[in-house]
C-alpha cells in the first residue's frame, strides 16, 4: 500500500509533469521533508483520496469536462484539504461570478449575459445588447459608442471560444451573431465591450499568495494557452491603485484563497476594471518574481499546520 502523500499539485493530461513555473515551489517543499507529487486530475489510478493536501494548478482542460471536474472535486474535498476550496472553485468556474462581484461593489468590465439555450440573437437584439453595455437606449445617439466587442463562453479559459468583433460593419455584425448563437447552444455567452487598453497599456495580472500581494505581470492581448513565461508576459510594477483594487476584490470573497490572480485593465476613462478573478488554475508567474516560489511554498505548507 502506497504511503499517503503530503502534497499534490494537480495538472492535466497534456502537461503531465506540471507547469514548470510551479515546480520550484514543490522542490522547496520536498527539501523540507514533504512527500510531494504532480498528477493529472483525470488519472484514476492516482491516490488522490489518500493525499493530505491537493493544490489545483495547471488543470487547463477542466472547462472541457466541467461536470466531471466539479464532481471529482466535490468527492475529493470530503477526504483531503483542497486549495482553493471546493466552494471557491465551484463559484469561480463559471464567469457569471462577475455579476456577484459587481453586486459586492467591484468595478467589473460591463457584461451582457445570454443564457444557454436562449432564442437566437437577432440584429435588433444585438442593438439592445450594445445599448445596455453603453448605458443608453437603442435609439439614442450613444448607443453605437460600443463598436467592438469580445464574445466568450462563461465557462472557459485562455482563448477558448473568445473572439473580438468590429460591429461597425454588417459583416462584423453577422460574424458576431453567428458566434454568439453557436456558443449559446452549449454555454452561457458573455458579451463585453472591447477595451483598447488591453492592447496599449496591457492587462495587468496581480498575483496574490495567501491573501498578500506578491507581484504583477503584463499579459499580452488574447494570450494563448501556454506555460508561464511563454506567451509574451513581462514583469511590471503595479501602481498603488492597482494593488488596492486587488485587495478590495479579494475582500469581497467569502474566504481567503491560497492563491489568486486578479486580472485588471483601465477603461477608456482610466478607471480600473476587473476582467477576471482567477482562483482555479491561473499561471502565477512565480519564476519571474524573485522569492515568489518560496512564498508559495510557505503558503502551501501553512495549509498543513
Amino acid at each position: 500500500m502506497k504511503p499517503a502523500l503530503d502534497i499534490v499539485f494537480v495538472t492535466y493530461g497534456d502537461l503531465k509533469q506540471g507547469d514548470p513555473d510551479d515546480l520550484d515551489a514543490l522542490e522547496i517543499l520536498r527539501k523540507r521533508g514533504y512527500n510531494c507529487s504532480v498528477a493529472d486530475w483525470r488519472d484514476s489510478t492516482f491516490p488522490f483520496q489518500s493525499s493530505r493536501l491537493v493544490v489545483l494548478r495547471s488543470t487547463w482542460d477542466y472547462h472541457l469536462h466541467h461536470s466531471e471536474f466539479m464532481a471529482w472535486l466535490k468527492s475529493l474535498a470530503s477526504h483531503s484539504i483542497l486549495k482553493n476550496s471546493w466552494e471557491l472553485v465551484q463559484w469561480n468556474s463559471d464567469k457569471r461570478y462577475l455579476r456577484d462581484l459587481s453586486a459586492r461593489g467591484i468595478d467589473c468590465v460591463p457584461t451582457y449575459y445570454i443564457e444557454e439555450g436562449a432564442e437566437q440573437v437577432t440584429r435588433s437584439a444585438l442593438a439592445e445588447i450594445l445599448a445596455s453595455l453603453s448605458g443608453s437606449s437603442p435609439a439614442s445617439s450613444t448607443a453605437s459608442s460600443v463598436s467592438k466587442v469580445v464574445v466568450k463562453p462563461s465557462i472557459g479559459l485562455s482563448t477558448f471560444g473568445v473572439k473580438k468583433f468590429d460591429l461597425s460593419t454588417a459583416a462584423g455584425q453577422d460574424a458576431a451573431l453567428e458566434h454568439i448563437n453557436q456558443l449559446a447552444r452549449d454555454y452561457c455567452v458573455m458579451v463585453q465591450p472591447f477595451l483598447a487598453e488591453v492592447e496599449n497599456y496591457g492587462e495587468r495580472a496581480l498575483a496574490f499568495i495567501d491573501g498578500e500581494f506578491s507581484h504583477a505581470i503584463r499579459k499580452t492581448a488574447f494570450q494563448h494557452l501556454a506555460v508561464a513565461g511563454e506567451a509574451g508576459e513581462a514583469m511590471v510594477t503595479a501602481s498603488a491603485d492597482e494593488i488596492a483594487f486587488g485587495y478590495k476584490t479579494l475582500a469581497a470573497l467569502s474566504e481567503k484563497p491560497l492563491y489568486a490572480r486578479v486580472d485588471i485593465i483601465p477603461d477608456a476613462n482610466g478607471a480600473l476594471r476587473l476582467l477576471e478573478l482567477e482562483l482555479i488554475e491561473p499561471s502565477l508567474f512565480l519564476k519571474l518574481a524573485e522569492g515568489a516560489s518560496a512564498k508559495m511554498a510557505d503558503a502551501v505548507e501553512a495549509c498543513l499546520n
